[in-house]
């Protein structure tokens, strides 16, 4: 079981289930990572124990290309705690993938360059203790 901590510098650190460590390994050396039923070909993600599209329990983790494409997004004018708040406006969304799934990320971009279908490709920042993914437009 995994609970929320927050960082030296106060930013909350994200839950780590044991299902998705290969994800947070992978991260901190700033590689994506997702997983792949070997059953039905299918991405899956968030990571499970078990295919959600067919039961199969054979997963296999592969590492993601890191581009996808802007499927929805929202920009934040008000952050939910000082710290937040400290870095608005920020755009976040869901990207969807190359490989077929979908990750909910920060985006970074100003809301006029925005827009549904864009290009988009990873990039890491570390916020705390962790390495995370955001997402920039491709140009």
């Amino acid at each position: 079981m995994s609970t929320e901590t927050h960082s030296p510098n106060g930013w909350p650190q994200p839950y780590r289930l044991l299902d998705a460590q290969p994800y947070w390994e992978a991260l901190q050396e700033e590689q994506l990572k997702y997983q792949r039923c070997a059953g039905c070909d299918q991405a899956v993600w968030p990571a499970h124990s078990h295919c959600p599209h067919c039961g199969s329990r054979s997963l296999e983790w592969k590492h993601s290309s890191g581009r996808g494409t802007l499927y929805s997004f929202s920009t934040i004018m008000r952050g939910p705690t000082q710290l937040w708040t400290s870095i608005v406006p920020y755009t976040v969304g869901f990207v969807q993938m190359e490989e077929g799934y979908f990750l909910f990320t920060q985006i970074d971009a100003t809301a006029e360059e925005m827009a549904v279908g864009k290009g988009v490709e990873v990039k890491f920042i570390r916020r705390g203790e962790q390495t995370l993914p955001i997402f920039s437009l491709m140009r």
